[in-house]
């Protein structure tokens, strides 16, 4: 199952996925990391990391306490 953003978000970032990816460090499989999104907005880079990666760990928030 994979996860897609809870909300249409000013500014997200679904559409620039292919270049965000193309960021990730290629070691980012080995599950050594920790994940820590510290602007989750409507979650599109989250959704698109989790799908990929094994993490020890996940922090995720966002200054917008509605969300």
């Amino acid at each position: 199952m994979v996860a897609k953003p809870f909300l249409k978000w000013a500014g997200g970032k679904g559409q620039l996925l292919p270049i965000i990816n193309e960021k990730y460090p290629d070691d980012l499989a080995t599950g050594r990391y920790q994940y820590c999104e510290p602007f989750v907005g409507g979650g599109a880079v989250l959704f698109d990391v989790l799908s990929k990666y094994p993490f020890q760990s996940v922090l995720i928030n966002d200054i917008n306490t509605e969300l």
